[in-house]
């Protein structure tokens, strides 16, 4: 079985082994719902890649457990975020997230 070697942005040194069908597909998801311009709280960043997986059909034994996609959303972000692909605003709670354009790179 194919692993991602997912980054931290909070703990550059650290690596989390992800489960390579399940990173894409939340990838997938977060990047699709992720608005260009505005922040998305992460509770409703979670809420469309929830809607996404059932539009898509995605079979539920691939996220049996309680929780795993939260996880799998939480572990996905902390990467998209370590590669320059997302963003989060700055100085703000709840926890809001956009993502980056050509002409903005979050980097």
């Amino acid at each position: 079985m194919t692993s991602i070697r997912a980054r931290n942005v909070n703990h550059p040194d650290h690596r989390e082994n992800l489960k390579a069908d399940k990173y894409h597909i939340i990838r997938e998801a977060m990047l699709s719902a992720l608005p260009l311009e505005d922040w998305m709280p992460f509770s409703a960043l979670e809420e469309r890649v929830r809607a996404y997986l059932e539009e898509k059909d995605v079979s539920k034994s691939l996220f049996p457990k309680p929780g795993s996609v939260r996880w799998y959303c939480k572990a996905v972000q902390l990467d998209l975020e370590a590669r320059g692909e997302i963003e989060r605003q700055p100085r703000k709670s709840p926890l809001r997230l956009r993502r980056c354009r050509e002409d903005r790179p979050c980097l």
